[in-house]
């Protein structure tokens, strides 16, 4: 039997994206998969039409669904963690609510990669899409970013990366076993989870696997991508961008002497 790979939806204000985000786990061809939601505290968070939604039409590859609600919000990373931490596969991917998977063979590809260059963690392409999750066929990033990646060890990547970062978080996913041996992710950030995690594992040697795959459908909108200008998204883009400046701060400047 596969082993149970958990795909964690975390989710704040952005339900009416939901359903769409959950139909495209229901419909991946692995046969062993953890549906796992976490809210951070949402305003319209129902939990009973979720389940009810999932259990009329979940199939037999849903082998376990988790909903968690959080109390009062966190944020991103501390939601994420906890999401982690009641977690119940061998693997894992993280999927931004307002995001989706991308086909239906995603997850299979990312199992069969795992298995086949025992990876701890991979990332891979994303595809950009309008509001109504329109497919651009736009790509990020390129395939010269695959090819670096996959035949440079895991220190020249941080060095590159020290510049800026050019690998996506939608979609990254990665093994229990990194968890356990590079800890959980670090909860100095509110927001940011993907820059200051691809540096700190690059300089700790973990190899990081680009797969040549298409992991999520990435609509365009979002924090660092988003011009809106109502007071809530002016708000997000000033932490963001602090933690952006913090993430260089605390992640590259004390190791100046190994770039």
């Amino acid at each position: 039997m596969n082993e149970l790979f958990t795909v964690i939806i975390y989710a704040y204000n952005n339900l009416q994206y939901l359903k769409e985000c959950v139909d495209s786990v229901l419909e991946q061809d692995y046969s062993n998969i953890e549906l796992l939601i976490t809210d951070d505290s949402s305003k319209d968070f129902n939990i009973n039409l979720i389940n009810k939604y999932i259990n009329d039409n979940k199939r037999i590859n849903i082998s376990k669904v988790t909903i968690n609600r959080n109390e009062k919000n966190l944020g991103i990373i501390k939601n994420l963690n906890k999401a982690i931490s009641i977690s119940s596969g061998k693997y894992m991917m993280n999927l931004a609510c307002d995001d989706k998977l991308h086909d239906n063979t995603v997850i299979t590809s990312v199992v069969n990669c795992f298995n086949k260059t025992n990876a701890l963690a991979i990332t891979g392409f994303l595809e950009w899409c309008n509001i109504d999750m329109t497919k651009s066929g736009e790509y990020y990033p390129d395939r010269c970013t695959m090819d670096y990646v996959n035949n440079n060890p895991p220190l020249n990547l941080f060095k590159l990366l020290c510049n800026r970062n050019f690998l996506v978080g939608p979609g990254f996913s990665y093994q229990r076993e990194l968890i356990n041996k590079y800890g959980y992710y670090d909860e100095d950030y509110t927001l940011l989870e993907d820059y200051p995690r691809y540096l700190s594992l690059s300089r700790q040697g973990c190899n990081i696997h680009f797969i040549d795959k298409v992991l999520v459908c990435h609509r365009y909108g979002g924090i660092s991508s988003s011009p809106g200008n109502n007071e809530e998204e002016i708000k997000l883009r000033a932490i963001f961008g602090k933690e952006i400046a913090y993430a260089k701060e605390k992640e590259i400047n004390p190791y100046r002497n190994i770039l």
